[in-house]
């Protein structure tokens, strides 16, 4: 497996109080690895030290074995470490394919003044960003939708569009927070296919939290299991329902 992501002994400390304790791990190229807890358990703040929106009081974040961790957010995000938020938002206005080419603009060839005027090489650009926006919705069986606004898509289907524009730029990492939140059953399902499909047709590595458990234990290869901002418990889905730590600490019950 080629490693994309490591944490080496992560940890966050805001005025006396641990909010990420010695956090170790690695996520590897076409993994879907999740992150659980119960509330305070330290993902959010594993995810905001990943993507440079903490900075760690110690430890390192690699990405292929280059340090991130004194990088901006913006600066991480070039490199390749993509994230979702809870309440990620599209250009309502905009259509899908739209909001898909927004995520593609850093690397189309040529300014907004080159594709005015007609000069043929921004064109071809764009027309290679839109054939590829296109293949992208075609991948997350969204392209029948390309032509549709966004504020007019349920919830369920906005948060596949958000992906499919975070993903645009071939990210090898991709950070989801939550993307399953307030989505129906039948949406989870759609949702928990998208992210296999990521994985497993893209190659993508993809740190998930989630606190729908039924999609986390179909939906990863292993779980990172957290609780007052340590790790208490790493395996497979099938070691992570045996764990007594976590039945304790996550289920509540022994």
């Amino acid at each position: 497996m080629t490693l994309l992501l490591e944490t080496r002994g992560l940890s966050v400390r805001f005025a006396g109080l641990t909010a990420l304790d010695d956090v170790s791990f690695r996520l590897d190229e076409g993994q879907i690895r999740a992150v659980i807890g119960p509330n305070g358990a330290g993902k959010s703040t594993l995810f905001n030290a990943i993507s440079g929106y903490v900075t760690p009081t110690s430890g390192s974040v690699l990405l292929k074995g280059q340090e991130l961790t004194q990088l901006t957010p913006h600066e991480i995000a070039a490199r390749g470490i993509r994230r979702t938020f809870q309440n990620g938002g599209l250009f309502p206005e905009l259509t899908v394919l739209e909001n898909v080419l927004t995520g593609l603009h850093a690397q189309t060839a040529g300014s907004f003044l080159d594709i005015l005027l007609g000069r043929s090489k921004a064109l071809r650009a764009e027309a290679d960003a839109i054939a590829r926006a296109r293949d992208l919705l075609k991948l997350m069986s969204m392209d029948h939708m390309a032509d549709t606004r966004a504020g007019d898509l349920s919830g369920g289907q906005q948060r596949i569009v958000e992906i499919v524009r975070t993903v645009a730029s071939d990210p090898p990492v991709l950070l989801l927070d939550e993307p399953a939140v307030g989505l129906s059953p039948v949406a989870r399902a759609q949702m928990m296919e998208i992210i296999r499909r990521l994985a497993g047709e893209k190659g993508v590595g993809i740190l998930l939290i989630e606190h729908a458990v039924e999609l986390v234990m179909a939906a990863a290869d292993r779980i990172l299991v957290m609780a007052a901002g340590a790790r208490i418990a790493e395996g497979t889905p099938a070691e992570i329902r045996e764990d007594r730590a976590v039945l304790e600490a996550y289920l509540g019950h022994a």
